[in-house]
């Protein structure tokens, strides 16, 4: 009987088929490997003190079956060939919330969120240096150096840079979001992030910002828009991820089909430091 080396680490697929517990099977099936590709280096990170090429991984991530609640998914880390794990207790005792943690470091980082990537790993850093005992016994106390966790956090999102891409697979497509491990601990990848993730050329995600807008096109079926900024008069691409899209005489059909402007909230995503599509949150109509 394999023995599990911590509790599970659940992956929660939620919005648009998966509020009927549907995921495009596919997509479903490169996420997961995705994900626990990235989960098997940080559990060698932790349990070894390095990070290692994928073949020498010593331990992986398992999947059990899935579970109603939009779509969960759990997966469970073994030691590799069934060998038997032998750790001590203040390693096993933490391991769940350092890999979720470390997954966060890992996403902001990729994400190009700077202060949120330094922001999880100083919560990484907090977690060692609470838990003396686990500090004292891990790789000599390296888990105890910022310096170490920020390049190893680096050499993550390098190594990974093909399953990131596949992460996010189903996001925007056939569910709206995923979120790895607990909210209080693990990343929430929304359609932004899902389009940084992808991308092969340098981006990022910016702050969430008010815009004052006209809709200048919008498909309801999926939310893809462009919108006219009134401030500069440009046109960018759009995404509305708002649901009251799909609800009939909404806000957004309303100003498009009557030329109104829109104060819209809206998450942006960046490439070149310049905006590349406004992800709609909310609406309302302008002043």
């Amino acid at each position: 009987m394999s023995s599990l080396l911590f509790e599970p680490i659940e992956i929660r697929y939620t919005g648009l088929f998966a509020d009927e517990h549907l995921v495009d099977a596919s997509e479903f099936g490169r996420s997961i490997s995705a994900v626990s590709k990235i989960g098997n280096g940080l559990c060698n990170v932790l349990f070894f003190g390095d990070v290692e090429k994928p073949k020498s991984h010593r331990i992986r991530f398992y999947v059990k079956p899935s579970k109603e609640n939009g779509l969960l998914q759990e997966i469970v880390a073994l030691m590799n060939n069934g060998a038997l794990p032998l750790f001590a207790p203040a390693i096993t005792s933490v391991a769940k919330i350092f890999i979720e943690k470390a997954f966060d470091a890992t996403i902001k980082a990729a994400l190009n969120r700077k202060s949120e990537a330094a922001l999880a790993i100083d919560h990484l850093h907090d977690l060692a240096v609470k838990q003396l005992e686990f500090s004292s016994q891990v790789h000599a106390g390296q888990m105890q150096d910022k310096a170490w966790l920020q390049g190893m956090v680096a050499s993550v999102v390098r190594q990974n840079r093909s399953a990131l891409r596949e992460l996010p697979a189903p996001v925007g497509h056939s569910v709206r979001q995923m979120q790895i491990g607990a909210p209080s601990s693990g990343p929430l990848v929304d359609e932004a992030a899902a389009e940084v993730l992808r991308a092969h050329a340098p981006m990022g995600v910016g702050d969430i910002d008010t815009f004052v807008v006209t809709v200048e096109g919008v498909f309801k079926t999926n939310g893809a828009c462009r919108l006219k900024i009134i401030e500069t008069g440009k046109i960018v691409s759009g995404k509305i991820v708002d649901p009251a899209l799909l609800g009939p005489n909404n806000v957004y059909t309303t100003a498009l089909d009557k030329g109104m402007a829109l104060r819209v909230t809206a998450k942006p995503t960046l490439k070149d430091d310049k905006l590349s599509t406004l992800y709609v949150i909310d609406a309302s109509l302008a002043a």
